[in-house]
């Protein structure tokens, strides 16, 4: 019987390939050592005895290969594919199963869908349904915000509700929104010849209570709107007795107008302030019944004054008809995009829009009806007591099933105390866009929390990319998707490069 002797070559090194061994070492292929077998070196081979391994010489090092580096290891990377590297990337992220609500865009790591519908999100990743975009100019917030917070939310029958300050040639930018809609825009203009959406509607009660609401949900009434718009205008806080003189004057007027069977106006509330009758001031008792029908003399000439100038023709006469009529479809345009940036006519209507909605929501919030009521323009009202008031309906988002969606830009140019940043913070629902500014980028790592090596993120973002937060999760990198008709309705470029 032949002895069972078998080779093995020795272990190489570097990148030698299965060629150049067959070459160095000879084609003996190697086998299995069995229990009991010996490997001695191939000079003795035939002085072997039986169940004994043959074992080559180490091969000799060449020094021509050595110089090139033939027996040294690779430093760079092999070339591969998705499948054969697959098992390398041990850490896989869970994908989400979510699929409630409209998609938003891809995760840009995992590419799964995000879904960042704040009504679906709500009581499992947010407990506030309000929804923040922040970012510089021209990085996609603005088709973001008409597709998922506008386009998308219809299709669940949603109520959908925009004040349209950004001007495109000339009307405003939802305007294309409407006529594929076949809705009719509400415009308001200054001077007259728009819209009027009424500050004493009766829509809006005097103390935001509805008889037809859920207790606990109270926005803004007439009292509080009016005292804002005052301070706004007098630029200075309204003392006691003067919030006694307007609040006795306002209800004195509501109880006339409801008599005769008509809406009271802001003209009706100044002209009984500045020209109060005898009896006006019973309500303060004998001894200052007298003296208080001086105590709203200087607030209705500032009244008289916003009736006669600044908010002449939106807010000082009954409201139209067609505002009124906006609400009945899902797709509701208020076009404010004519009022001047300066000055209060801007902030005050956009409150008297909101304060508006938020009381016809609280007369029905039984019905528990979604709405989302977009403000791209978010720094118009996050300053002064307008603003405030803003804000405090902005907190009863969840008991008017109101979702509030708006845009800033710059938060570097933003106060530590600013009512600005303070509303940007309470947001549920965060998209970061680009910054091309450190200062803003780094401002709004910090304002967010968010973990290091952000900041870098966010100024090289591209367009249409931003970092999602939701809740207090950590950020996700998005990239927005939109369909081509969406791209054809959020082209806000005409004016600059000219019709197509």
């Amino acid at each position: 019987m032949a002895p069972n002797i078998t080779t093995r070559p020795a272990a190489t090194h570097g990148r030698t390939s299965a060629r150049s061994r067959s070459r160095l070492f000879g084609d003996v292929p190697p086998q299995h050592l069995g229990d009991g077998q010996k490997v001695v070196d191939s000079d003795n081979a035939t002085a072997a005895a039986p169940h004994q391994i043959v074992r080559r010489k180490p091969p000799k090092r060449r020094k021509l290969l050595d110089r090139f580096g033939w027996y040294e290891p690779r430093p760079e990377g092999a070339w591969s594919t998705t499948r054969q590297a697959e098992a390398l990337n041990l850490a896989i992220s869970r994908r989400s199963v979510r699929h409630q609500g409209p998609v938003t865009g891809l995760n840009r790591i995992s590419n799964d869908l995000v879904i960042t519908d704040p009504f679906e999100l709500y009581g499992t990743d947010i407990s506030n349904i309000n929804v923040c975009m922040v970012g510089d100019i021209g990085k996609g917030k603005s088709s973001l915000i008409k597709t998922a917070s506008c386009w998308r939310q219809l299709i669940f029958g949603r109520q959908v509700v925009v004040m349209d300050k950004k001007r495109q040639g000339t009307e405003g930018e939802y305007s294309i929104f409407a006529r594929t809609l076949g809705v009719e825009s509400v415009r308001f203009k200054t001077g007259g010849g728009g819209a009027r959406l009424n500050l004493l509607d009766p829509a809006i009660t005097t103390g935001g209570e509805h008889a037809g609401g859920l207790d606990g949900v109270t926005p803004a009434g007439q009292e509080a709107l009016v005292l804002a718009v005052l301070a706004d205008t007098m630029e200075r806080p309204l003392s006691t007795a003067e919030k006694s003189a307007v609040g006795r004057a306002l209800e004195l007027v509501n109880h006339e107008a409801a008599a005769a069977g008509r809406e009271p106006v802001l003209e009706d509330l100044a002209r009984r302030l500045v020209e109060p009758r005898p009896g006006d001031g019973d309500y303060f008792g004998d001894r200052w019944a007298q003296r208080s029908l001086e105590w709203g003399y200087e607030a209705g000439l500032a009244l008289l004054r916003l009736v006669d100038r600044d908010l002449k023709g939106l807010v000082d006469a009954p409201t139209s008809p067609e505002v009124r009529a906006a609400l009945e479809h899902p797709f509701a345009h208020f076009d404010i995009s004519a009022l001047p940036t300066e000055g209060p006519a801007l902030r005050v209507v956009m409150t008297v829009i909101n304060t508006w909605l938020a009381n016809l929501l609280a007369a029905r919030s039984s019905l528990s009806r979604q709405t989302i009521l977009i403000v791209e323009e978010g720094w118009h009202v996050a300053e002064g007591s307008t603003g405030r008031v803003f804000r405090s309906n902005m907190k009863l988002s969840r008991g008017l099933g109101l979702s509030t969606v708006s845009a800033f830009h710059h938060p570097s140019d933003m106060s530590k105390d600013s009512p600005a940043r303070a509303l940007m913070q309470e947001a549920g629902i965060v998209f970061l866009f680009a910054q091309e500014r450190y200062d803003d980028a780094r401002e709004t790592a910090e304002m967010y929390h968010l973990p290091p090596g952000s900041v870098d993120i966010i100024m090289g973002l591209g367009q249409g990319e931003c970092l999602v937060k939701i809740g207090s999760a950590d950020p996700i990198l998005m990239e927005h998707v939109r369909s081509p008709e969406e791209i054809a309705l959020t082209n806000t470029d005409t004016a600059v490069k000219g019709a197509a």
